[in-house]
């Protein structure tokens, strides 16, 4: 297993690809907000599309292929915040795909525009908001359990 040195922290490859794409994620989320509520919506749909597919296909499997390798020891890893951190990216997993499913399911394009109706909003709205706040707290426990194995 190769190691990476940052700022003096010596860190396996995976633990650094990870840590780094989940930062690149949670700017892309950002983004998605502030485009979403700004009323661009082929922008906010897309952009949130790339940070949920790229969390769900790259970084949650190098999560989940972490804690098979037995990373932090054996279930249910004992003195971490892994157990919360495994039920919180399952959580996220779901309310996500909610959100991307509605935000196509009731979108409506026109010309180069695309946009959401009430009706639609009823629903996306909500869900899209409880996903990004509990991937926040999935990310800000991540970086607890980064801090504690790593520093």
């Amino acid at each position: 297993m190769s190691a990476v040195d940052l700022f003096g922290v010596v860190m396996s490859t995976e633990a650094f690809v990870s840590m780094v794409g989940e930062i690149v994620v949670a700017c892309l989320l950002i983004l998605a907000v502030v485009i979403g509520l700004k009323h661009k919506g082929v922008y906010h749909h897309y952009i949130l599309l790339i940070a949920y597919l790229s969390d769900e296909l790259v970084f949650k499997v190098i999560m989940y292929s972490r804690l098979r390798l037995g990373v932090f020891g054996d279930f249910p890893y004992a003195g971490t915040m892994a157990p919360l951190h495994i039920s919180l990216a399952v959580l996220v997993t779901v309310l996500g795909l909610a959100a991307v499913v509605l935000g196509f399911k009731y979108r409506i394009k026109k010309d180069r525009t695309m946009f959401m109706p009430p009706r639609g909003m009823k629903w996306h709205k909500p869900i899209g908001i409880l996903y990004v706040v509990f991937w926040f707290v999935s990310f800000l426990d991540g970086i607890y359990i980064f801090r504690s194995f790593y520093l």
